[in-house]
């Protein structure tokens, strides 16, 4: 795992971390100023900027235009960033990471320690509403400002985690004095941050406009201007394609994939693994679902092979576990549950439940990067439920008003966990799995769940690591608390003007657009 420059700190890099991830070192900056502009039609747009505010990793895609964090995501792994190297001693439980010199804000400010100090503070405070707040309280002590270009992490615990997750190395780094000047609401409004683009404009739920950073420490992007603009119909995307009026759509299942597939002037990339999904349940509300029985008919009534083959396309593929082959942790050759509708009537039987029980569960009426076609999916879902014999109450949401609602813990008593961007095992675990998770409203209660993400994230060397949460995820393939659904695959569809275009692996919203390159 090369280092971008050698580090200058007395202790070699900790060899556990060589095998744990590979980074990959920068091309060096780019002279050719940046031109044209990219359209991108979304089915979901977030315009929420502040990166200690993430709801969950579809902001990643803003956050990946305005910010830099200490690590960086790209087609060929992490890779060094605003720290441009690090050591690690104390037996893992000391980091301190070099700072480039070159990396300033949007504003000119140069980036220092205090900046990533007082991010990284931010995100364990109770003020912020961080998603994966709990993460960073279980493994950092406190942060020093030893030299503007020097900070160090004193941990609780060895974090191997840091080098592996998306959610936390990559963590954006806020502008101390500006954020402190206007304020969270100020900053929201008027965002800046040392990445490859800054923010020119926008429309409220309609579009947003970049403009390129032409002073990025690690060059200027090719394209001048890119533009997220929301297009909640999957046609209507396509037909603006192939108009020429996007350049870029994704959300791409179904016919709509089957007609692009036909088409040979369209191209397709696609990022794999990016999402992984399973059921959850409220066990307050449906508190039958505690017994095993219970769960396992309902993964048995599921035609999990039949909807990701007719109504995905083959975008996402069955899942035997939240862990994708792609997720740290990842165990292979874990048994799927085959669908058997007489299986599923008979074990709902034997656990007391009759034809007529009533349930909610919860429709989402967008599609995003871990679920493609969302709510053809979820009702498809619903369908199969009533075939077992439930009575399906349907929740229809929106977006926001799904966040919302699984945020305020307003569960269904059956409903999806969809995981975007599952490159770590203890994260996943972390989001739905140990007690103080907010996804399962602290409703599912499996001590050895808590203590196995405890004992991962206190394991300084990967193969160890990888052996505890291996461990987890033969647990889970017994007890089942959360049958898996879908492993996830996000493809992209490209006009010809795309030149170059290479999205960063095991991510739908780390686009990596800095890269993209127009045809002449």
């Amino acid at each position: 795992m090369p280092n971008a420059r050698k580090s200058p700190f007395t202790a070699p890099l900790a060899p556990c971390l060589v095998a744990a991830v590979a980074l990959v070192a920068l091309s060096g900056p780019a002279e050719a100023q940046p031109k044209g502009e990219v359209m991108i039609a979304l089915p979901t747009l977030r315009q929420q900027f502040d990166p200690t505010e993430i709801r969950g990793a579809i902001d990643q895609s803003n956050y990946e235009m305005l910010q830099d964090g200490l690590i960086n995501l790209g087609p060929d792994g992490k890779y060094p960033a605003l720290a441009e190297s690090w050591t690690i001693t104390n037996e893992g439980k000391q980091i301190d990471f070099k700072l480039r010199r070159n990396a300033k804000f949007h504003n000119g400010d140069p980036l220092s320690a205090e900046d990533v100090k007082f991010t990284y503070e931010r995100v364990l405070s109770t003020e912020t509403g961080h998603a994966y707040r709990q993460g960073f309280v279980d493994s950092i002590e406190r942060i020093e400002v030893m030299a503007p270009d020097h900070v160090r992490f004193i941990l609780k615990a060895p974090w191997p985690a840091f080098f592996t997750s998306i959610r936390l190395g990559m963590q954006g780094i806020l502008p101390k004095a500006y954020y402190e000047r206007v304020g969270p609401k100020g900053y929201q409004e008027k965002p800046i941050g040392t990445g490859p683009f800054k923010l020119a404009e926008l429309k409220a739920g309609e579009w947003t406009r970049f403009e390129a950073n032409s002073e990025y420490w690690a060059g200027a992007p090719k394209v001048k201007n890119v533009t997220f603009r929301l297009v909640q119909e999957p046609f209507t995307r396509y037909a603006m394609l192939e108009r020429g009026e996007a350049d870029i759509i994704l959300g791409l299942t179904g016919p709509l994939l089957e007609r692009i597939r036909a088409n040979p002037k369209v191209r397709i990339l696609l990022t794999k693994y990016s999402g992984t999904n399973v059921l959850h349940f409220d066990r307050t509300k449906f508190p039958e679902s505690a017994d095993r029985r219970v769960r396992l008919a309902i993964a048995h009534g599921i035609k999990v092979d039949e909807i990701a083959n007719n109504i995905l396309s083959g975008i996402c593929e069955p899942a035997s576990s939240p862990f994708t082959p792609a997720t740290f942790g990842y165990l292979d050759g874990l048994p799927r549950i085959p669908y058997d509708l007489a299986k599923a009537k008979q074990l709902l039987q034997e656990a007391g439940i009759k034809p007529g029980h009533k349930v909610t569960f919860n429709l989402h009426t967008q599609s995003f990067a871990a679920l493609p076609n969302a709510p053809q999916v979820l009702e498809a879902i619903a369908g199969n439920l009533e075939a077992m014999g439930f009575v399906v109450e349907r929740q229809a949401t929106d977006s926001g008003a799904w966040l919302q609602m699984m945020r305020g813990g307003r569960h269904p008593m059956i409903y999806y966990g969809p995981s975007s961007s599952p490159d770590d095992g203890g994260e996943t675990i972390n989001a739905y799995y140990v007690s103080w998770s907010g996804w399962t409203n602290g409703n599912l209660k499996v001590p050895e769940y808590d203590e196995v993400y405890k004992q991962q994230l206190a394991a300084f060397n990967p193969e160890e690591r990888i052996r505890i949460l291996q461990r987890f995820a033969r647990l889970e393939s017994e007890r089942l608390e959360s049958p898996p659904l879908f492993w996830c695959h996000t493809p992209f569809a490209l006009s010809s003007r795309v030149k170059t275009f290479k999205p960063a692996v095991s991510s739908a919203y780390h686009i990596n657009l800095r890269e993209l390159e127009l045809a002449n």
